[in-house]
Formats: C-alpha cells, structure tokens, sequence
C-alpha cells in the first residue's frame, strides 16, 4: 500500500529538498567524494539523491565554509568542516525540537 500524499510530500521535502543535512551526516562518518556519497545516502536513508544534485549541494556547501574539497588522484573528495559540523547538529536539533512540539500539540 502507497503511503498518502501528504506523508510522500513531507518525505520528499524532508529528504531530497534538505540532501544537506544527508551530505554532512555521510561525511561526518568520513571524507567522501559524489558518487560515493550518493550510494551511502541511499543506503543510510533509503534517499536516491540522482546525478548532479549532490554535486550542486556540495558545491554550495563548499561554498558557504561547510565543507572543504581537495584532489586525491583524479577524484574530487570532500570533508565536512567544524561550522559544517555546528550546521548539522543545529538542523537536527531543529528537526528533534518540532518533532517534539508537534508531538506534545498532538498529545501523541
């Protein structure tokens, strides 16, 4: 049975419009490049980021201080940085917080 249409938006909002929370939790494990990094999305989340996205957030992410890039032979990889490591755990502090005020509002 389909999980309903609000429950497939929320995951979809959740999952592959917020992938920065996923690249940093992956490479707080470890130092990763794109294709890599996508397949332990999957494999961590159940997400299927596709080809360019992670590409597109990395670089953003690189961007703004998050991560930092560096060439090991002919792959490009990428490490999560100490304001990449604040971000994450703010967003998932943010996400616990209204998990649990949604909760209590609901009385669940």
């Amino acid at each position: 049975m389909s999980a309903p249409a609000p429950l497939r938006r929320l995951e979809r909002k959740v999952g592959i419009e917020n992938l920065w929370l996923y690249v940093l939790a992956v490479l707080c494990r470890g130092d990763s490049y794109p294709y890599e990094l996508s397949r332990a999305i999957e494999s961590h989340f159940g997400l299927r980021p596709g080809r360019v996205l992670p590409y597109v957030v990395l670089s953003r992410l690189e961007s703004e201080g998050f991560v930092e890039s560096y060439r090991r032979g002919r792959r490009r990889y990428y490490r999560v940085t100490e304001r990449g490591r604040e971000l994450l755990r703010q967003g998932v502090e943010y996400l616990r917080s209204l998990s649990g005020r949604l909760a209590e509002v609901a009385n669940l």
